[in-house]
């Protein structure tokens, strides 16, 4: 019984290696075709869109990884596919724009409102002119604007001596307002400019008149020449300090209605 039994598991032995043997030539005689249907078994796909809808452009290193592993349309991320199934989108935003930009089109876009609609970054210098703009807009409500017709009316239709106080208040303002209505930064600017002309004038006709002291004819014209010059430079100085002292007031006041 024991040769027997000997001989049987020799022919089994025998059977078994033939059996490898054969499928390893088979295996060999497949080559590659074998090789790329056992990978699409395992989840390597040739298709884009079959692999991953969210693959739009190209595929990369990462996508072929993951489908070596084992990935397939539709599982999630991890050992039991219990991850996110979608990645994290990405949206390109616009250069140069802040993240409150970015919010303000996120909020646009969920609430489904204006696209094309964009955002005023605002500044300290658009606030302050809001701020201005309300405060004067406060100081007409409170006072009506005065000019010279309805000071005419009031004379005429109110009562003597009733309302003399506003009155001259009123008068007072309207002068005030018809001082300081132009005067700004770029008057400013102007009366300055005046101011060096005429005092560059003055410089040459001072040169004309010391140096023409034995031609009477050329001395006397461009003395007075010279005297018409100081006159309309000392009108325009006074006129560059009254203009500096109106926007330094109005200044100083529009500081004042700030706080």
């Amino acid at each position: 019984m024991s040769d027997e039994e000997d001989e049987e598991s020799c022919l089994e032995t025998s059977d078994s290696s033939e059996d490898d043997e054969d499928s390893e030539a088979e295996t060999a005689h497949r080559g590659m075709g074998f090789l790329e249907a056992t990978t699409m078994q395992r989840g390597v796909q040739t298709e884009t869109a079959v692999f991953a809808k969210w693959e739009n452009h190209t595929r990369g290193i990462a996508s072929k990884m993951m489908a070596s592993m084992g990935y397939r349309e539709g599982m999630g991320l991890g050992v039991s596919g219990q991850g996110i199934v979608d990645p994290i989108p990405v949206k390109v935003l616009p250069p140069k724009q802040s993240l409150d930009h970015a919010i303000q089109l996120n909020k646009i876009e969920e609430s489904g409102g204006n696209r094309g609609k964009k955002r005023s970054r605002g500044g300290k210098r658009n606030r302050e002119k809001k701020h201005a703009a309300a405060v004067e807009a406060a100081k007409d409500d409170e006072q009506p604007e005065s000019d010279v017709f309805s000071f005419i009316n009031e004379q005429l239709a109110g009562p003597n001596g009733a309302n003399d106080v506003a009155v001259k208040r009123r008068i007072s303002s309207v002068v005030e307002r018809g001082c300081t209505k132009k005067e700004d930064r770029r008057s400013l600017v102007a009366h300055y400019e005046k101011v060096t002309e005429l005092r560059n004038k003055v410089e040459k006709l001072e040169e004309m008149v010391n140096r023409n002291r034995n031609d009477k004819v050329v001395f006397e014209a461009a003395s007075r020449k010279l005297d018409d010059t100081r006159k309309a430079l000392a009108d325009a100085k006074a006129a560059h300090a009254s203009a500096s002292n109106a926007i330094t007031s109005k200044e100083k006041e529009k500081r004042w209605l700030k706080f």
